[in-house]
């Protein structure tokens, strides 16, 4: 398993076309869009409070970062199955559960690393006094979401085998779910059509769990976590048993 993990760091860190991908989005909205509009907007009004927009769109920021970061994870394991690189590992004395479970964690860290690098540079720029107990919470909230997105991602290159269909749903799919959330926007001002789709987009109760858990503490984020975590954990079941099936047709 060791090995595993040590062998998905550094096909995750060397490759420096899917880590730019990754990276530049969360440069883009932190460094252009969301410092502008904190000196457009000034405060918002979230569950009867009034906020800096610093502290409402940093979440977004972070769940920006996380979406780009598990669309480097999921392209990796698409390539290693289009590319053949499965038949050369199975042809080493490999156990499936090391396998399955050195991939999961290796990439669930990178997403939680960058999840938490735009944190850091987001409260670099920006000012926030959140209490301790808040961050904490904030944490909690980063690693729950990040191996709930990690999953959903891995899971759809687990299941797509077509390379045009899989690149075009993998790039398009994160904008669509950030920008179609009360991400960068309170929900009482999206359009009507926008707000129906956010109740079935996961990227909502991600940025709610994360937002909640920074401003309120953990008791206003436990039900999201606990959404998210289960989730993660049905996902990466279905996951484990689709890799599984993959490794004895080999």
């Amino acid at each position: 398993m060791k090995a595993v993990i040590y062998r998905e760091y550094l096909l995750l860190t060397r490759n420096r076309t899917n880590l730019l991908l990754a990276l530049i989005p969360t440069a883009v909205y932190l460094l252009l869009f969301a410092t502008s509009l904190t000196h457009l907007v000034g405060t918002v009004g979230y569950h009867g409070t009034r906020i800096s927009y610093a502290e409402f769109t940093i979440p977004a920021i972070m769940l920006s970062s996380m979406l780009a970061a598990s669309t480097s994870t999921g392209t990796s394991l698409f390539q290693e199955e289009m590319g053949g690189m499965s038949v050369e590992l199975w042809s080493y004395p490999l156990s499936r559960a090391a396998y399955i479970a050195g991939k999961i964690v290796a990439t669930t860290t990178l997403v939680v690393a960058q999840s938490v690098a735009a944190l850091v540079l987001g409260v670099l720029i920006f000012d926030v006094g959140w209490p301790a107990s808040h961050w904490t919470a904030l944490g909690t909230g980063t690693l729950v979401a990040s191996l709930a997105f990690n999953g959903l991602y891995l899971l759809l290159a687990s299941f797509i085998h077509d390379f045009q269909r899989f690149m075009v749903l993998i790039n398009v799919l994160g904008s669509f779910l950030l920008f179609a959330s009360p991400s960068f926007y309170p929900a009482d001002q999206m359009p009507t059509v926008l707000r129906w789709v956010s109740v079935a987009n996961p990227v909502t109760y991600g940025i709610a769990c994360l937002r909640d858990g920074a401003i309120f503490g953990f008791g206003s984020m436990w039900i999201d976590a606990v959404g998210l975590l289960a989730g993660a954990v049905a996902l990466f079941g279905v996951i484990g048993v689709v890799l599984n099936r993959r490794a004895a047709e080999l």
